[in-house]
């Protein structure tokens, strides 16, 4: 009976320890990868290792397809899974690595998130993951699960199926990228379910900003767009700032254009005018000339890494026209959050006793005359807030480490302001400078600085 209820246990444990790709593995199993030898059951996937000196010549050149098909500088090697499970958000991937006449184990463990390729359609999750043995970062794992196009290091014919894609870098710095078609393995990719959060975009569509630098980044000048009318103005796209980046068989394309845009409107001798200025941005990212959410725009207003300029705006009065109340709103990013009430800002006044024209100022010279208060203010977003005393300047800072980089980022600056003295001029014609200076960043380094002052005329004391 003893030698029955062994034999029973033996069969039990080796009915336990059938690995199937779709499956938990075994402890057997695992230890066997750890060992660097190669499951028979264990499902194979072929890539591609470039080595660290190459990866800016091949992977980030136009001409990466010919590197391909020439197999030059470019080597073949294999990802051999043993285990891939999916369980929520939960993945754990359990493998060998060969290259370099070598297997290297491989077990991964992480979280998926969805992409932001999802807002084009492109129905896919991306992984942050974590190599349990220290042999490899993971710089992009991905799972997309239609037939939507997306971009592909290996083959063209990837991009119109569903797949899987994982990139991996070296202790060395070398680079193996693995692709392959979701029909051709055995994964449940049903079992997949996220709470719709974004992980870091470099795990995302920016994943190539771990290894690559841009090719070409240069200042595209335009006619600069001239004013809506007499008193709405704009200042945009003089400039535009340009990146490309190839990427495998891809080129990204960063275009981003900051611009100014308000109304300035004439100030009647008993009545309240209201005034406003909108700093924001035109921007799109393209791969292959197509415009794509998935990755991320890289040109920043502000966002210097390193010192760098604080953002502000200002609006100075012209003649005999002071401030009364003062807005202060918009949306921008602070590290990773979005930034939209109770902003903490450094705000600036120039006051004067008398209207400041009788003391030979000007609004352009009322621009070099702010002063700042010294501690920070937290203001209410979208909020008038009541200017004491006779104010013809307003200007606030935001927090050094704010910045804007999407359409639907903005600071405002709005006032309300009115006739100082209704005995002086009728109709008077003056004029009131708006002023927004701010860096220009690229990837945390500031490209440039741009201190922007727009005159506007209107007429004050009006009838």
């Amino acid at each position: 009976m003893k030698a029955v209820l062994k034999n029973v246990t033996l069969l039990s444990l080796i009915i336990a320890l059938v690995v199937s790709f779709s499956g938990v593995s075994s402890a057997s199993s695992e230890s066997v990868i750890e060992k660097g030898e190669i499951p028979q059951t264990a499902t194979s996937i072929p890539g591609y290792m470039v080595s660290k000196e190459n990866i800016q010549r091949v992977i980030g050149s136009e001409e990466y397809s010919n590197y391909i098909a020439e197999e030059k500088l470019v080597h073949r090697t294999k990802l051999l899974i043993d285990n891939l499970t999916l369980d929520g958000d939960a993945v754990h991937i359990n493998g060998l690595v060969r290259y370099n006449e070598g297997a290297i184990p491989l077990q991964l463990d992480g979280k998926m998130y969805s992409s932001r390729e999802q807002s084009d359609g492109i129905e896919s999750y991306v992984g942050d993951l974590k190599e349990n043995n220290d042999n490899f970062k993971v710089l992009h794992f991905k799972i997309k699960t239609n037939d939507k196009a997306d971009t592909s290091l290996i083959s063209t014919e990837l991009r119109n199926t569903a797949n899987i894609k994982l990139y991996l870098q070296d202790k060395n710095g070398g680079i193996l990228y693995f692709e392959e078609k979701l029909n051709n393995l055995n994964i449940d990719t049903s079992k997949i379910t996220t709470d719709g959060s974004y992980v870091d975009s470099l795990l995302d569509g920016n994943w190539f900003e771990q290894i690559l630098v841009p090719a070409e980044s240069q200042k595209i000048t335009n006619d600069e767009i001239s004013l809506f009318s007499t008193h709405s103005y704009i200042k945009s796209c003089s400039t535009v700032y340009y990146s490309k980046v190839p990427f495998g068989l891809d080129v990204a394309e960063f275009y981003f254009c900051p611009k100014v845009e308000g109304d300035i409107i004439d100030v009647g001798s008993s009545s309240s005018a209201n005034w406003t200025s909108r700093l924001t941005v035109a921007e799109h990212v393209r791969v292959n000339g197509n415009t794509t959410t998935g990755i991320e725009q890289r040109y920043k207003i502000g966002g210097v890494t390193s010192g760098g300029t604080q953002t502000f705006g200002t609006i100075a009065a012209g003649q005999n026209t002071k401030i009364t109340s003062r807005l202060i709103g918009g949306v921008y990013k602070k590290s990773s959050s979005e930034v939209k009430v109770n902003w903490p800002v450094i705000v600036g006044y120039f006051t004067k006793s008398i209207p400041y024209y009788a003391a030979g100022k000007s609004a352009y010279d009322v621009l070099t005359s702010i002063s700042y208060n010294t501690t920070t203010t937290n203001v209410s977003n979208n909020t008038y807030e009541n200017v004491i005393g006779n104010t013809s300047g307003f200007s606030y800072k935001i927090d050094k480490s704010g910045y804007l980089y999407d359409a639907s980022h903005y600071l405002d600056l709005g006032l309300f302001v009115s006739t100082w003295r209704s005995q002086e001029t009728k109709n008077e014609s003056t004029t009131a400078y708006i002023n927004w200076k701010f860096d220009v960043s690229f990837l945390g380094s500031k490209v440039e600085t741009l201190d922007w002052k727009i005159p506007v005329n209107y007429k004050v004391n009006a009838n």
